[in-house]
């Protein structure tokens, strides 16, 4: 019987892909790696203060950080203060790369475990697994924003015009939340 996750020995996660789905897959994380940009090294702060505290390294953002325009990024990394401007730049300064960061690993782990282009079965540890749910969750993210997705029970797609080029990621809306809950009945407990 063919099956897409389940749970392994010593704590792995199994998978299963056809070449297609390998293929889909690392199409679609290398698409959320380009939207979320290049690595990026931080400078040092150049704050006295910071330095002199030893906080100079800590990769926080010496200025605001505007928030994004894109609204697949604005879904990605939304404004932790919806009501306080202020407070909600200031949140974003100290945190929006490392959450950044985290979310290009965690796509680049998922795109450097799948067995590109021919599919086929291959294992995932605990940490890969993560990265899997993680990135999974993030293309899902990408996909309802560009779908214009607000809550729950809306259908991805249902208001695209017969003609949208975007009515093609339907499927892999729902193939991804397939992906999804399969990895999650697989982890290991």
């Amino acid at each position: 019987m063919s099956f897409t996750f389940r749970a392994g020995p010593h704590r792995t996660v199994q998978a299963n892909l056809e070449a297609v789905e390998a293929q889909l897959l690392a199409y679609l994380f290398g698409q959320l790696l380009d939207l979320l940009g290049p690595a990026e090294e931080r400078a040092a702060s150049a704050d006295p203060l910071a330095i002199e505290l030893g906080l100079a390294d800590l990769g926080f953002e010496p200025e605001e950080v505007a928030p994004p325009d894109d609204p697949a990024l604005a879904r990605l990394f939304p404004d932790a203060y919806r009501d306080d401007e202020k407070a909600a730049a200031e949140f974003r300064r100290f945190t929006e790369g490392e959450l950044r960061s985290g979310k290009r690993g965690r796509a680049q782990c998922a795109l450097e475990s799948l067995p590109q282009d021919k599919g086929g079965r291959f294992d995932l540890d605990e940490e890969q697994a993560q990265c899997w749910l993680g990135a999974l969750n993030d293309l899902r993210l990408v996909l309802g924003s560009r779908f214009g997705l607000q809550d729950d029970g809306q259908e991805p797609g249902a208001d695209l015009e017969a003609d949208d080029p975007l009515r093609a990621y339907v499927p892999a809306y729902h193939y991804l939340g397939y992906l999804q809950e399969t990895l999650l009945e697989a982890l290991p407990r």
